[in-house]
């Protein structure tokens, strides 16, 4: 034949190998590949998976085969992994982990990093240490007429007195007018479901103020002791002239020390 020749040709040889190894990767030919199910014999994983009867594989992965031919390598059990898992979720540190159940702090680490759970910064970290039960509030979903009415109040009192400086992370209104600061308390209490006991006071006085008196009268408007105010703030003189007209009582501050609940509330001021 007059193409003899060609079809022996090396050049042709390696164009039909490069095809044959193309059909091959693109999927042509799989109905030629034998394949058999097999069940991993590691009995903490048991995992199907599929693989040619000609190979000898008892495993599904290197890990599972780890774990059994080389024990060392992984002493930590499926059930210590899990309760790693769930002790950080709960808001634990890496730490507390080790400590609870009696493993290192290398192999509390190791399995943070092989689940791929991210890490806690430490401002994370701080706030789930200070509220472990999550978080101190809850922001009511179903509102009424006279819910959406106080909380539009509440976020425009908050627009116009409240600290909204990004460097402090607490919940703070300060003005001389009770009425003002118990509207806004209202708000936090049943619009974001703070609790009695997170609510923080702070008094600030001028020094022609009497103290006495001052405390008196907060203490009557708010129901709370002394004790709750802490420390009162005294500012020394400016000049000549009295502030008693302008601050009989001094200026009283409401705290509620949470991050979350801060960006919460002026997230919907920018939506106002």
């Amino acid at each position: 034949m007059k193409n003899n020749g060609f079809y022996n040709s090396i050049t042709y040889r390696e164009r039909q190998s490069e095809i044959a190894r193309e059909n091959w990767q693109i999927g042509i030919y799989d109905f030629l590949r034998k394949q058999e199910k097999r069940q991993c014999i590691n009995p903490n994983c048991r995992r199907w998976f599929e693989i040619k009867p000609s190979d000898t594989k008892k495993f599904c992965s290197r890990k599972c085969a780890a774990q059994v031919n080389n024990p060392k390598r992984s002493n930590i059990s499926l059930e210590t992994k899990e309760k790693i898992l769930t002790l950080y979720q709960r808001g634990l540190s890496m730490q507390e982990i080790s400590d609870k159940i009696g493993c290192s702090l290398h192999q509390v680490s190791y399995r943070m990093d092989k689940c791929n759970i991210p890490r806690r910064s430490q401002s994370e970290a701080t706030y789930v240490k200070r509220n472990p039960e999550g978080d101190p509030f809850k922001i009511k979903s179903q509102l009424t007429k006279k819910d959406e009415i106080l909380k539009g109040l509440g976020l425009g009192l908050y627009w116009g007195e409240g600290d909204k400086s990004p460097n402090n992370t607490s919940v703070r209104l300060a003005n001389t007018d009770p009425l003002l600061i118990k509207k806004f308390k209202e708000f936090l209490t049943k619009i974001c479901g703070v609790k009695k006991r997170k609510f923080q006071y702070a008094l600030i006085l001028f020094n022609d103020i009497d103290k006495k008196e001052a405390v008196k009268f907060w203490s009557s408007h708010f129901g709370i002791k002394r004790s709750q105010l802490g420390k009162i703030t005294v500012i020394p003189p400016q000049g000549k002239g009295t502030y008693k007209k302008k601050s009989q009582y001094g200026v009283f501050t409401l705290i509620v020390n949470n991050k979350k609940l801060k960006e919460y509330i002026l997230s919907e001021i920018k939506i106002i």
